[in-house]
């Protein structure tokens, strides 16, 4: 049987190169992978909404999915928003009940937002980010105030990729989720203990707030940061095998 294709979505400030390492691994196993480039970090100061956001998943997954195979969508941090509202009819059920081979067969969290229909960063938050967001109004971005300690404090070379992070389009923080792909397909949340940056409470809290609402979701916790892929990559490779229904020793 054909492995699923995985995409990947990278959480705010993240350039999509963050994934290569992750992405190459799970190419040694088998797996074809893709990594989405939100305009809300390329183009960060000339984006006004989500969805920039939301069409770059879409034009990632709609292809494989139009070819009849199977996807998974690994969402990191932020981009929960984003790809929960980008994958309406996608699907492998909702392609099935429509004659239609290939579809989304599972979502993964990694220490992700899940937000509610109508719902964006900042009113999740109750009207204000938390404070390790930095605003820059001139340029309508945002960026993390201590980056190496938020997301990387026990990534070897986190330092050098804290240094990687780029500018966020602020206007995606206020833009509400149209959609919520998360209460029609599958999911797993991968639990990042000892993340700084979204902390562990903050994360079971959306899972079970997912599971309330009629989500069929997973948990798993992992001993990490918000950046477990590059903390601990193996284990991450071994989970997302798993999710993609392999059985590992």
């Amino acid at each position: 049987m054909a492995k699923p294709t995985i995409i990947f979505a990278p959480g705010a400030f993240c350039p999509p190169k963050i994934f290569d390492g992750l992405s190459q691994k799970l190419n040694e196993h088998g797996y074809t992978c893709y990594v989405v480039s939100f305009p809300s970090v390329e183009q960060a100061s000339s984006v006004r909404d989500l969805q920039p956001d939301i069409d770059a998943v879409r034009r990632l997954v709609q292809p494989e999915v139009d070819g009849g195979r199977e996807v998974i969508v690994v969402s990191h941090g932020w981009s929960g928003l984003p790809v929960s509202s980008s994958l309406d009819g996608l699907g492998r059920s909702e392609r099935a009940n429509q004659g239609k081979s290939g579809g989304v067969t599972k979502l993964v969290f990694v220490a992700a937002f899940i937000p509610q229909v109508g719902e964006s960063m900042i009113s999740a938050f109750g009207g204000h980010l938390p404070p390790w967001h930095v605003r820059d109004e001139t340029t309508g971005t945002v960026t993390a105030s201590d980056p190496f300690a938020l997301f990387f404090h026990d990534v070897p070379n986190g330092r050098e990729w804290a240094q990687s992070l780029r500018p966020h389009a602020w206007s995606t923080m206020a833009s509400p989720a149209t959609s919520a792909a998360y209460l029609k397909i599958p999911c797993s949340y991968l639990l990042c203990v000892n993340d700084f940056a979204l902390p562990l409470v903050v994360q079971q809290l959306m899972a079970d707030r997912a599971q309330r609402r009629g989500a069929v979701m997973e948990t798993e916790k992992i001993n990490s940061s918000d950046s477990p892929w590059l903390a601990v990559p193996d284990d991450v490779v071994a989970y997302l095998r798993r999710q993609a229904g392999e059985t590992l020793q």
